[in-house]
């Protein structure tokens, strides 16, 4: 793994501190000689490092178009992530502003072009591609994480229902919860963290924070407003995707061996019951 305190010292910043951020990314905070701070990003295991020249060409794609700031990679370190810390810090929980701010975000982020996402080189998943993954993820449970039957049979009955599957994959952060977006004055000011962007289902940039705050109609009125593109069974499937969350959780710590996401997962998917 790169020094990031060598890398600092050859770039001219002056380290000040590293960051807890778990187990893909190593980051040190340091600053410039006029005091501006900067960030050092390094992957710490593979599957992260393989999707870097993919996530510093997208951010290069979209940097202009959003209506918030997103990182600039300094183009002449390649295995590293460095650029400067972008305005505002991380606000938990968000200001009231923060869900009309997202939702005008994702709209915007959700109409780029599709073609022009994938030729940077993220993964995409088509239609049919979004519910064959979600299917296999609801079989591996079953297998895996001892879905209950009640589950497995909704799930079933979701998965056989074409009205609330996406029509079309747009490009997605994946990963949209207060962790990962800046808040500066009370309005959204950045986004970071797209290592898991893809083009794929528009209900991933939802899930999070409707399974923490709720407010998804009034998530869904505000992108609409703004632009963003819905279907009749929009909410169905992005309430079933909350539903998913401990799936989810619970086959990344299978994949990645860390057994207190899987405990967690078990203990959260106990309590889930199916809708009606």
């Amino acid at each position: 793994m790169t020094d990031l305190n060598e890398l600092a010292a050859e770039l001219g910043l002056c380290p000040v501190e590293f960051a807890d951020t778990g187990a893909d990314f190593l980051v040190l905070h340091a600053e410039d000689d006029d005091g501006a701070r900067w960030i050092l990003r390094a992957p710490r295991r593979e599957w992260p490092s393989k999707r870097m020249g993919a996530e510093r060409a997208l951010l290069d794609l979209i940097a202009d178009r959003l209506p918030v700031a997103v990182p600039r990679w300094l183009p002449e370190v390649e295995h590293v992530a460095v650029y400067r810390t972008l305005p505002g810090a991380v606000s938990d929980p968000p200001p009231e502003r923060y869900f009309e701010d997202i939702a005008r975000f994702l709209a915007v982020l959700h109409a780029i072009p599709q073609d022009e996402a994938a030729r940077t080189g993220i993964d995409v998943r088509e239609p049919d591609a979004i519910r064959e993954t979600i299917a296999g993820k609801i079989h591996r449970a079953r297998a895996e994480l001892g879905l209950s039957d009640a589950l497995w049979h909704h799930w079933q009955e979701w998965l056989a229902d074409d009205e609330p599957w996406p029509p079309r994959s747009v490009l997605v952060h994946a990963d949209i919860k207060p962790a990962n977006t800046l808040v500066d004055n009370g309005r959204l000011s950045g986004v970071i963290d797209w290592t898991d962007s893809l083009v794929g289902d528009p209900g991933a940039d939802f899930r999070r924070l409707v399974a923490r705050f709720g407010r998804l109609d009034e998530l869904l009125d505000a992108y609409a407003r703004h632009g963003g593109v819905t279907w009749p069974g929009m909410r169905r499937h992005i309430e079933e995707r909350v539903r998913m969350a401990p799936v989810d959780t619970g086959l990344y710590g299978i994949v990645s061996g860390q057994d207190h996401y899987v405990r967690t997962a078990l203990e959260r998917l106990a309590q889930v019951r199916p809708a009606g």
